[in-house]
């Protein structure tokens, strides 16, 4: 049975996704900073004689977590009852759940964390983004494709404000001659951990060690601060998993994600 929660579950959820959180991060770090009692979020869990699967909608994303002893005609009866276009999981359980998802786009990508200082150029102006910036960063972030196939420029400018007025994530830019020309934050952040994510450089100033500069800044920040970084790093891309492995990223796990197609 798929029941739909309010906050007198999270506990229950939370001790269920254990040390295991780092693998569905998104949908930990959200349901502890908003909740089950949001407008714009849901919490469900299957519970068939103990927990067997979460469910966590973010706006127009759900993210799944679960170890693979789910029912599967309950599972995929909920995502038929709620569409979303972008959904979250486990490789293994998208394998089992792509046939519901005719119309998505499907990627792969590599939970990491980094547990080392991370180098790169020294020689940037390199700092905290305010309100003021939240226009030139959505603007920046629709120049990239991992960002205008699935979002528009109000949704991004919308969610920047939302970061930086919540305190829940904290951005940071590069900036010259009065643009902003690279971008990198903090997407979500609790007491011990921080996802890092949404690097973004300027089509026209690549080349010169921005990203991994801004990158480097973000994660030694976090590292610091004595919190555990995470991130998401697209399987695909051999010649990017390659460099993050002789950087010294650590490699944890492998989540999926389904985008629905323009």
């Amino acid at each position: 049975m798929i029941i739909h929660c309010d906050n007198r579950y999270i506990p229950a959820v939370r001790d269920y996704l254990g040390p295991d959180r780092v693998l569905c991060f998104y949908l930990y770090m959200d349901m502890m900073q908003y909740g089950a009692e949001n407008e714009n979020m849901d919490l469900w869990l299957c519970d068939d004689g103990g927990i067997r699967a979460v469910f966590y909608r973010y706006h127009d994303a759900i993210h799944m977590f679960s170890r693979g002893d789910w029912p599967q005609a309950e599972v995929e009866d909920f995502f038929r009852r709620h569409p979303a276009k972008v959904v979250s999981m486990s490789e293994e359980d998208a394998r089992t759940l792509a046939p519901l998802f005719p119309g998505y786009g499907l990627e792969l990508s590599h939970v990491i964390t980094a547990t080392k200082t991370m180098t790169g150029r020294e020689d940037l102006d390199i700092r905290p983004a305010g309100r003021e910036d939240a226009g030139a960063i959505a603007a920046l972030m629709m120049r990239d494709a991992t960002y205008n196939t699935v979002y528009n420029y109000d949704e991004l400018y919308e969610q920047t404000i939302e970061r930086l007025e919540s305190g829940f994530g904290r951005l940071f830019v590069i900036r010259r001659d009065g643009r902003v020309i690279a971008t990198n934050c903090t997407a979500a952040e609790t007491e011990d951990m921080a996802v890092i994510s949404g690097l973004v450089t300027d089509p026209a100033e690549r080349g010169q060690g921005l990203g991994r500069a801004i990158t480097a800044y973000t994660w030694n920040l976090v590292r610091s601060e004595g919190k555990m970084g995470l991130a998401h790093l697209a399987c695909d891309n051999d010649n990017t998993v390659r460099l993050h492995r002789q950087m010294g990223y650590d490699f944890l796990g492998v989540r999926a994600r389904f985008l629905k197609e323009q």
